[in-house]
């Protein structure tokens, strides 16, 4: 076969390709026109179109996982700004904005992708495919750069915060440790204390009763007991020498004692009078009223 002839076949498959790339084109646009709330079609399946092998291989594979998305909400995802202006390097300050950025992010990657698709399939009814596709390549190459940018930053962000809170945590434990250690630390050093004052209290009675015993060592024992004896007979004479006020102080409250209930009983004697006198007086009136009423008639 002569050049002319493989040029020529050449051109009729390519023009083929295109003719049957427009046809699926114009389906997508349409069903993407009439469903406003449906989700956006899956890449089409393979033309059925012969290709040579230098065609094959300039025509990328089409991503076959794309989750469904609303017309809308692909509208609404292209239309906002650039993940890397709404996100500048070093924007990302909290746990929450580097979650917000990880969710937009991912929002911005399912739009790509079907951006890439829809962008592919507007190239095969150009003349240049190859170059078409590329330049979708390379968009799209961008596009996830800024993307994975963005990412990366909220994931360092979120496992620096990780790490800031167990070194936060660690710290505060071992704050509370040494807090602990101090605390036992000076109880043991109380209890030291308490425990030496004591042996040195009961060393210094031991010694005062050694001492007396030195003291009295010498001393008959019946003038001890002699000692003894007049210390109970001194106790005994203060004794009775305060007995008699003591016994004025017994006598006085008993008489107040016995006032309190001669007033107590007094007072209940006077209410149940009043109760009788006013009883009497009720008894008279019914009687009265008992008697003037068959009178009246």
């Amino acid at each position: 076969m002569n050049n002319y002839q493989m040029n020529k076949n050449t051109m009729q498959g390519l023009f083929a390709h295109a003719k049957g790339v427009s046809l699926s084109l114009c389906g997508l646009t349409v069903a993407l026109a009439a469903a406003s709330g449906t989700a956006l079609a899956q890449p089409a399946p393979t033309l059925p179109v012969q290709q040579s092998p230098s065609q094959a291989a300039s025509v990328p594979a089409q991503p076959q996982d794309v989750a469904p998305m609303s017309r809308e909400r692909f509208d609404e995802l292209e239309a906002r700004a650039p993940i890397q202006q709404r996100y500048p390097a070093g924007s990302i300050k909290s746990e929450e904005m580097a979650q917000k950025a990880l969710e937009e992010t991912a929002e911005d990657r399912q739009a790509l992708e079907l951006r890439y698709i829809l962008d592919q399939r507007a190239c095969y009814p150009k003349f240049l495919v190859a170059s078409c596709l590329e330049a979708a390549k390379d968009r799209k190459r961008v596009a996830e750069k800024a993307i994975k940018q963005v990412e990366y930053e909220a994931n360092v962000f979120r496992r620096q915060a990780t790490v800031d809170d167990r070194d936060r945590s660690l710290a505060e434990q071992h704050a509370h440790d040494e807090e602990d250690a101090a605390r036992r630390l000076a109880e043991q050093k109380q209890k030291e204390i308490d425990s030496a004052r004591k042996v040195q209290e009961g060393r210094a009675k031991n010694n005062e009763v050694q001492q007396r015993i030195d003291q009295n060592k010498d001393v008959p024992a019946d003038l001890r007991v002699r000692e003894h004896d007049a210390k109970v007979r001194q106790q005994q004479a203060e004794d009775a020498a305060r007995a008699p006020e003591r016994a004025a102080n017994a006598a006085e409250r008993q008489r107040r004692i016995k006032e309190a209930e001669e007033h107590r009983l007094e007072v209940e004697r006077k209410k149940a009078e009043n109760e009788r006198e006013r009883a009497e007086r009720k008894k008279n009136q019914q009687q009265e009223s008992t008697t003037t009423a068959p009178a009246a008639q």
